[in-house]
């Protein structure tokens, strides 16, 4: 059996928490994209909290805050 070294380890997990921080950073991304073309197209607040649910399979809380962080920015 192999052992890792404890700085082996540290990395490891330093590298995970950068890559959870990178996917969070990307669904926010996305989340600004579907609600900005929701709100271009006409698309209704609950029309667009929906897309943000399938799309980026959040819960409808999630989807609420997003629209409140994004949702009444302009270009």
């Amino acid at each position: 059996m192999h052992y890792l070294r404890k700085e082996t380890l540290i990395c490891v997990l330093c590298l995970m928490k950068l890559q959870e921080k990178m996917k969070q950073k990307v669904k926010k991304g996305r989340a600004i994209e579907i609600i900005e073309t929701g709100f271009e197209f006409g698309l209704s607040e609950n029309d667009i909290l929906e897309r943000l649910q399938k799309k980026l399979n959040v819960s409808l809380q999630m989807a609420q805050e997003y629209i409140k962080m994004f949702g009444k920015q302009t270009v």
